[in-house]
């Protein structure tokens, strides 16, 4: 049997890992799991989850390029992105960087939606190494899609695998994750065991693209890019969130590293495992609490309408739902304030005279749909959306839901259906 020298510089790369039972652990991917699910199952309009889809693009591009140094902020990736702003050429390679990985992550996504039982292949791995340095003035010997041919050092102190042993390394590497991903595919095993499994091949393929380091540059982004799709070839993580791990990465740095150094120093594997599902977990509830937010709005919007469909319909009934709909939600506005909202209301209240502002606050509020006063100022009463949070129904509990509609009305109503 062929000898290699990683097994003596490098005795922790083992392709070897078995999940035994880690209560930490296994509570933190079933909640991860729970939470996918919820997800998936979530409706939304087109136009909101495709900007939710923008809005976590932007996160992992900012996110994974940021730990390897790029200096850009979310908003200027954004801007980048959008093709709003472009960097003077001193800084082009920034711009370069978060480009290069936004075109990485959006043909995960291609890929993942128009395929089978997908596979890691080293051509792959390559193929992404290439795309993400593509343009990019480095050192001589970094070649974009190639394995290095010189000892790397990692930061001051992490020796990357014998360069003569990263075709060998990367081959085990690619054939041990499909092993994994057998299992990922399998429909006959409860879809739980199988997020599990996804889980565990995309964590350790990042991990272990890390501690070969195949590549002159770019290892890093590679191994989230491998670990994104896993997540998302796996069809048991939604799109949105087969990249939040980078975000959790970032967030968490030096947390990042110290886990990284403890897998390979002291063959804590279990240990950044559990770090990195317990940033899933974290993730997940933003990202959870941000859909229900834009569910929210949408439900109370339609409320609104359906309320105004049995208004006198005309410039005065659109002015007030203009009003109401501008309105923030968790602050008070002064009555001062509400002419300045917007400017389409600006431009609705530039005609009419004051006591048309009144007139309007009396009726929303006799519609129950504003509380307030001229003192205090005025709020929308978006809770009345929140039907099944403990403690958000009206505090009289003589209210519910459809303004000054009693709970015993209701129960009439709803017995006639």
């Amino acid at each position: 049997m062929t000898a290699y020298r990683y097994e003596t510089t490098h005795p922790w790369i083992t392709f070897n890992f078995v999940g035994g039972e880690f209560n930490v652990l296994s509570v933190r991917l079933g909640e991860a799991f729970s939470k996918c699910r919820h997800l998936t199952g979530t409706p939304l309009q087109p136009s909101l989850a495709a900007e939710l889809a923008r809005v976590y693009l932007i996160k992992g591009v900012s996110a994974t390029t940021a730990i390897e140094g790029n200096t850009l902020t979310e908003t200027e990736v954004a801007e980048i992105l959008d093709d709003r702003k472009r960097l003077p050429p001193s800084q082009h390679y920034l711009q370069r960087e978060v480009e290069n990985m936004e075109r990485v992550l959006r043909r995960i996504d291609v890929e993942a939606n128009n395929s089978r039982g997908w596979k890691v292949t080293p051509a792959w791995l390559r193929a992404q190494n290439r795309e993400i340095l593509e343009g990019i003035p480095d050192e001589e010997h970094v070649i974009p899609g190639e394995y290095t041919t010189r000892p790397l050092l990692v930061g001051s102190v992490y020796r990357a695998a014998p360069p003569e042993d990263v075709p060998y390394l990367v081959e085990r590497l690619c054939d041990w994750v499909n092993e994994m991903l057998v299992h990922v595919y399998d429909v006959k095993l409860d879809a739980d065991k199988r997020f599990f499994q996804a889980f565990y091949a995309a964590v350790l393929g990042h991990l272990y693209i890390a501690w070969i380091h195949p590549f002159g540059n770019g290892n890093g982004r590679t191994a989230r890019a491998l670990e994104c799709a896993i997540l998302a070839h796996s069809r048991l993580v939604p799109w949105v969130s087969s990249s939040l791990l980078s975000d959790h990465y970032n967030r968490t740095r030096s947390r990042y590293y110290a886990k990284l150094d403890a897998a390979s120093r002291r063959g804590d594997v279990v240990g950044f495992i559990e770090y990195a599902a317990e940033g899933f977990v974290d993730q997940l509830r933003e990202q959870i609490a941000l859909v229900q937010w834009q569910q929210r709005r949408v439900a109370w919007i339609n409320y609104v309408h359906e309320l105004f469909q049995y208004e006198t319909q005309g410039e005065t009934s659109k002015r007030r739902r203009t009003l109401l709909l501008s309105m923030p939600e968790k602050v008070w506005t002064p009555r001062s304030g509400l002419r300045r909202l917007t400017p389409e209301l600006a431009e609705m209240y530039a005609g009419v005279g004051d006591r048309a502002l009144s007139h309007d606050t009396g009726k929303l509020i006799s519609l129950g749909l504003l509380e307030g006063d001229a003192k205090k100022g005025f709020r929308p009463r978006v809770h009345l959306m929140d039907a099944f949070i403990p403690g958000t129904q009206a505090l009289d509990g003589s209210e519910f839901l459809y303004g000054a509609v009693t709970a015993e009305e209701l129960i009439e109503e709803l017995g006639e259906l």
